[in-house]
């Protein structure tokens, strides 16, 4: 059994340093990302997705705004919703307990975590859970995830919870 630790070091995703790095504001680029989390340049679908995978490590949010950012260049693009959704996952053994691990679109995991909670957020008139990722992004929980987790979920006074690390994380 490994522990949390080596479980978020054998799952982290390279990491850019968009605090140190301070671009000028250079406009809008005709990116845009719909509410499915995928990808289009100036209205077509990127399908190279070692492209989307490029972008979506140098995109971060701002305020109320998205932008892709690198050392010298943030580019405002347009994001229907969130950037990525959930649409798979699976339970660590940890020695801190079973963590829950989500996979998003592309094929990245996340775990969550007191850092990286599901937050319960409106979404088409539905309340969903949402994981929070770092700098300022969210991943929303698909309908099959979402599904499958009600289908195992446990029940207090407050509600039905799925739970990581053993943390309770309401599904409604």
């Amino acid at each position: 059994m490994q522990s949390l630790a080596e479980l978020e070091t054998a799952l982290a995703q390279p990491d850019k340093p968009f605090d140190k790095w301070q671009p000028t504001h250079c406009g809008q680029l005709p990116i845009s990302i719909d509410v499915h989390g995928v990808w289009f340049y100036a209205g077509s679908e990127i399908k190279r997705e070692a492209m989307v995978k490029l972008f979506a490590s140098v995109i971060c949010k701002e305020a109320d705004s998205y932008y892709l950012k690198t050392p010298v260049e943030k580019m405002a693009i347009t994001v229907a919703d969130v950037p990525f959704i959930i649409v798979d996952w699976r339970f660590e053994e940890t020695e801190q307990g079973n963590a829950l691990c989500c996979i998003d679109n592309l094929q990245r995991t996340w775990l969550v975590t007191a850092c990286q909670p599901l937050q319960l957020r409106e979404f088409e008139n539905v309340t969903v859970p949402y994981l929070k990722l770092p700098h300022g992004l969210a991943a929303r929980v698909s309908r099959n995830v979402y599904y499958q987790w009600a289908e195992i979920a446990s029940s207090d006074e407050d509600g039905y919870f799925i739970e990581s690390l053993s943390k309770h994380y309401y599904l409604a």
